[in-house]
This record gives C-alpha cells, sequence and structure tokens, in this order.
C-alpha cells in the first residue's frame, strides 16, 4: 500500500508529539510525587520532633495528662492518621485513640497507606526514656496527583489537537514542491534535460529545487562525457572520471600532456586469417583482443582505439598515475603471460599458436576528441604516438621494445638489453630502444 509523504509527515509530527507529550506527563507527576512525599516526610519530621521535646518532662514525671494534650494537638495537623507516644518498656502512655493507652506498642496494629514517623525521646539529648510514633496519610499524594493528571491530559489533548492541524497545513506546504521534483525527476528519466522547475521559497527546498535545476542543466553534458570515456576505460578509471566530469571537459575538447603509448600487434595473423574459417578468425581475433584489454584495464589504462589485429593503450590520458610508465611495462609483461596462456591451450587443441610484438614511448601527446560531427574518437596524436608504433614494428614475437626515455624513467624489476640504434622511419637520427628480456629474481637470503 502506498504511503504518500504527506500522510507519513503527519504521523511523523503525530508520533514526535505524543512521546513529547507523555514524557513531559511522566516526568511531571513523578517530580509532583517527590514533591508531596517530601513535604509529608518534613511535616513528620517536625511533628515528632516537637512531640518529642514537649514529652521530655511529662513523661518522666508520669503526667500522662499533659502528654494527652501533646498527642491531641499533634493530632489536629492535617493528614495525620495517628499520634502516640511510648515510655521505654513500650508501653503506649498517651495515643489519640484512647483504646490503645496502656498496651504495648508490639501489639498495635499500624494502619496500612501511611507514612511513618518514629522518633526517640532522649533525656538530656542521650538516653532515650520513649518514642514518638506519628503515621501520615499518603492518599492525599494520589488525590493531588489525580487532579493534576486531568489537567495535563487537557493540555495535551488540545496540544495534540493543535498540532495535528498544524502537520496537516505544513506537510501541504511541504508536498507540493515534492511533487513538482518528482514531476522533473521523471522528465529527466525521459531524457528531457531541459526541465526547470520554479523556485518558490528560500529554505531547505528552496535549495534543493535550485540543486535539482543546476543537475539538469549539467546532466547532459556528463552523460556526453560519460558516453565518450566508457567504452574506453577501465571501470575504476570510469569511476573516477564521474565524480568530477568537469574537471575532464578539457579533454575532450583538445589538450597536450605527457602520455605512455602501447602498441601491441599480432605478428603473421594475415596469413593465419587466410586459412581459417571467417568466424574462428573472428572468435580468435577477439579472444586475443580481450586479454590483452583486460591487462590494460587492470592497470588503469585507456584503449584508444583497435586497428585490425592491432591495440592502442594510452597510460595518463584521462587520468593521471605518478607511475604511469611502469603501467605501462607492467601491462606488457602481463600480455606477453596471457598470451602464453592461450597458446598453451591451443597447443592442447592442436590449434596454431599466436606472437604478440609490442612497443612502448613516452612523451608529450595531444589528447582529446579527434574526427568529424557524426563521428568523433578520443585518442592521443603526436610523434610520440608515432614512434611507439615504429618500436612495435620492431619487436618481433613475444617481444616487448621501449625507448630510451622510457626506460630512463622507469621502476620496474626486469632486466633490459640495449641500447640498440635503429633507424625508424619518420626520423632523421637513429633513436635508442631497449628490450626486456627477463623478470629478475628476488635476492636469496644468506645463510
Amino acid at each position: 500500500m502506498r504511503i504518500s509523504i504527506r500522510l507519513k509527515f503527519i504521523i511523523l509530527i503525530f508520533l514526535l508529539l505524543t512521546i513529547v507529550t507523555l514524557l513531559i506527563f511522566y516526568f511531571t507527576l513523578n517530580r509532583v510525587r517527590e514533591a508531596l512525599s517530601h513535604e509529608i516526610k518534613l511535616q513528620g519530621e517536625l511533628i515528632g520532633r516537637m512531640i518529642a521535646l514537649n514529652a521530655e518532662d511529662p513523661l518522666i514525671t508520669n503526667d500522662d495528662l499533659y502528654l494527652a494534650t501533646i498527642v491531641a494537638d499533634a493530632s489536629k495537623n492535617e493528614g495525620v492518621i495517628y499520634a502516640f507516644i511510648t515510655d521505654r518498656e513500650g508501653i503506649i502512655r498517651a495515643h489519640n485513640d484512647v483504646r490503645w493507652i496502656g498496651k504495648n506498642v508490639n501489639d498495635y496494629k499500624f494502619p496500612g497507606n501511611v507514612y511513618r514517623v518514629e522518633y526517640p525521646i532522649l533525656l538530656a539529648g542521650k538516653k532515650e526514656i520513649g518514642k514518638v510514633y506519628i503515621g501520615l496519610d499518603i492518599g492525599r499524594i494520589e488525590s493531588t496527583t489525580q487532579k493534576i493528571q486531568l489537567i495535563l491530559i487537557t493540555i495535551a489533548s488540545i496540544g495534540l489537537f493543535l498540532g495535528i492541524i498544524g502537520a496537516v497545513i505544513l506537510s501541504s506546504f511541504m508536498s507540493r514542491p515534492i511533487k513538482q521534483l518528482v514531476y522533473g525527476v521523471q522528465q529527466i528519466a525521459k531524457g528531457k534535460y531541459d526541465v526547470r522547475i520554479k523556485i518558490k521559497s528560500r529554505d531547505e527546498i528552496g535549495e534543493l529545487t535550485e540543486a535539482f535545476n543546476n543537475m539538469a542543466k549539467s546532466l547532459k553534458e556528463k552523460e556526453q562525457i560519460k558516453d565518450a570515456f566508457r567504452r574506453y576505460v577501465s571501470h575504476q578509471v570510469a569511476e573516477e572520471i564521474f565524480k568530477d566530469p568537469d574537471k575532464y571537459v578539457n579533454l575532450l575538447k583538445g589538450t597536450r600532456k605527457k602520455v605512455t603509448v602501447l602498441f601491441a600487434d599480432v605478428r603473421k595473423f594475415t596469413p593465419l586469417s587466410e586459412k581459417l574459417p571467417p568466424e574462428q578468425v573472428v572468435a580468435l581475433l577477439n579472444e586475443l583482443l580481450s586479454a590483452m584489454t583486460n591487462v590494460v584495464f587492470r592497470y588503469e589504462g585507456t584503449i584508444d582505439k583497435f586497428i585490425g589485429d592491432c591495440l592502442m593503450a594510452v597510460y595518463g590520458a584521462p587520468i593521471e598515475h605518478p607511475d604511469d610508465q611502469n603501467r605501462a611495462v607492467m601491462s606488457a609483461v602481463d600480455i606477453q603471460k596471457e598470451i602464453q596462456k592461450i597458446n598453451e591451450r591451443r597447443k592442447r587443441l592442436g590449434q596454431p599458436t599466436m606472437s604478440i610484438g609490442i612497443g612502448i614511448n613516452s612523451g608529450e601527446a595531444v589528447v582529446g576528441n579527434i574526427g568529424s560531427q557524426e563521428r568523433l574518437d578520443y585518442t592521443v596524436i603526436g610523434d610520440t604516438v608515432n614512434l611507439a608504433s615504429r618500436l612495435q614494428e620492431v619487436a618481433g614475437g613475444g617481444e616487448i621494445v621501449i625507448s630510451e626515455r622510457v626506460f630512463n624513467e622507469i621502476n620496474v624489476p626486469f632486466t633490459f638489453q640495449g641500447p640498440y640504434l635503429i633507424k625508424v622511419k619518420g626520423k632523421e637520427n637513429p633513436v635508442r630502444i631497449y628490450k626486456l628480456i627477463a623478470e629478475q629474481s628476488p635476492p636469496q637470503n644468506s645463510t
């Protein structure tokens, strides 16, 4: 069953008012009871002390008539149920009920629902020669609290009634802009990003409405950014971009920055593809490219493009890492390992094996969306990219070739051969390259 926010708000206000009223009700009654109990206690102690002071001499001289007068006067106080005096043997010498005079206090039946006070009668303030017994009615506590309960119930009922009326009015005032926000969200869900809601107040609801309008205004641009990036980068990188898409808008428009570019190409794939059925060619190529893509995403690189059986990956755009060059080299090593696993499986099935040549270069490049109005590709261009492509062409199957700049700036646990001077297309002077040959073994502890 659907419950409107207006009804929920009314119920919430009613519950809060009820809880507050009950708490006030409870603590007020407790405070009244405590105050009345304290008052009765003080009254009993005061009466008992006055009787004890006046009864000292008459009790020694056996002046029972004076003792009776003291007890009679004490019984006239409000709330006194009984009052009597005993001697040191516990014999009742004076009582407001004469039937008990002369009897032992141990035989006396104290009435219930009274506050009992026992006060000693001391000779010269030291030796006990008797006691004063006072019984005060505590029923007045209940009668007083019942009157207060009636007053509190009346006030609480009026307060709850007014609170519910106020909650209805306030909830109606709040629910209208919320309904408008719901309408706006529904329009956004339909892809209508031009929807705007009129701001009618300058409170939290007004701030929420303004925030919604700002969201609708920027949502289309953010969606475009998401579409541009989610096909090229790993889930982790995409989430990082989505946290602050505005930060990466300039990357779409074009910017120059340092990147590391990796090219990985399948060797002798064209002759093999001519011997296989088309569906097997597509399945094999998808398997190889998927394995390489997973590795690139593992190190938070970006897939720039697939060029037939060649993959181009970029590290440092759109997300930069301080160790992008290390990530590129580690990716190349893991790609070769993945290809080895695929080859082992293909050997068991009697199928031909594959090999990958990888080239890596680092440097400045232009980054952005390049193409026509109908089709744009997020890519990097420049001499850095061209040299990485040439290094890939130099690499043999299973080899990883890196430029001198990459070699000088990486910190990875691998052994390299070189430098070698090679002549590449587009360069007047030979370039220095290095080949990764092995993973270094950890040092052995000496014994």
